[in-house]
């Protein structure tokens, strides 16, 4: 699906509110964008060398495809994944895909590239694809010790895939010699192999990139890591809030009872509290002496009680051995 199609899909999806639509349809283009994904995850994961991964998208790309009636961008896109398959497993020289024995994965990997003439764009990088691939299906079974298995790989290029003559000889005096660091395969790597097969894939992505429910989903995700921050960033003002109003109670509380305490003043008596004497004639002779040291004058300040107030509280392939 193409980036156009993509964009009319959203204008279609938040535009329209009646529902004059068939359900079929809906469920056809849904899957159509959940092909795209998993094919784009593929390719990441092929790039990326990340076996675990790569096996588990191409079987759920198996699950989404098994019934359906391809089209043609679709077929290709199975093609591809089938083919990376087959690389990936390169050096598993005990997997098969097809029913013959002799078939290891890369010389089944040939015959899968020879059906994607049409898919590859670059005729030089096709040809070139397709000898790293000829060169590499002996050369890996060299590399595990199996020449025995190196022969008759050559064999069969030879006679299924049309292997050109003056590669045949070539290849075949290496087989004989066991040569494992033969310039000719150092120069024809594997390495060399995923290289070339990357500049497909980028060229293939780039003219289809198949990523507009990754875009949706990335969009999404933005989206509701922007809220989270947001409602943290609420939460601690609010927090930061109650803290501070937690703080200045007590202070406020403190100041009224200081106020409280400097207002008071102390109780006069109204009445004297020494026993009074009874008048005795010729008293005013004799003046009344009253002694100090033994009356008990009480000095007393009622102070404002301080009342202390409490703070508030404030989560096509692999696996489809033939």
């Amino acid at each position: 699906m193409n980036g156009n199609i993509a964009s009319q899909s959203i204008v279609t999806i938040t535009s329209t509110t009646d529902e004059n639509y068939s359900s079929s349809d809906v469920d056809c283009l849904v899957k159509s964008w959940m092909i795209d994904y998993l094919f784009l995850s593929i390719t990441r994961h092929f790039k990326e060398k990340n076996s675990e991964e790569f096996v588990r998208e191409v079987r759920s790309f198996e699950a989404m495809i098994d019934g359906l009636e391809l089209e043609d961008h679709q077929m290709k896109k199975k093609l591809v994944c089938g083919f990376l398959a087959r690389v990936m497993d390169a050096k598993n020289l005990d997997v098969r895909y097809t029913h013959d024995e002799v078939v290891t994965p890369l010389m089944s990997a040939v015959t899968v590239w020879n059906a994607m003439d049409e898919v590859v764009a670059d005729a030089n990088l096709h040809q070139t694809v397709k000898r790293l691939l000829f060169v590499q299906s002996v050369g890996v079974c060299l590399e595990k010790g199996m020449p025995s298995i190196a022969k008759n790989a050559l064999q069969w290029l030879e006679r299924e895939c049309g292997l050109p003559e003056k590669l045949q000889m070539k290849l075949a005096s290496i087989v004989s010699a066991k040569n494992t660091d033969d310039p000719y395969l150092t120069s024809f790597s594997f390495a060399r192999l995923l290289d070339k097969i990357q500049s497909f894939l980028d060229a293939i992505l780039e003219e289809n990139p198949s990523n507009f429910l990754l875009q949706a989903g990335s969009k999404v995700v933005h989206a509701r890591q922007d809220k989270d921050k947001s409602q943290v960033q609420t939460q601690e003002l609010e927090e930061s809030a109650c803290t501070e109003q937690s703080t200045d109670q007590p202070t406020q509380n403190g100041d009224l009872s200081l106020h409280s305490k400097l207002s008071m003043r102390p109780k006069k008596r109204l009445l004297a509290k020494r026993t009074p004497q009874p008048w005795i004639p010729d008293s005013a002779k004799k003046p009344s002496v009253v002694n100090y040291k033994e009356s008990k004058i009480k000095v007393s300040r009622l102070s404002g009680r301080y009342t202390q107030t409490a703070d508030m509280d404030t989560s096509v392939l692999r696996t489809k051995r033939l």
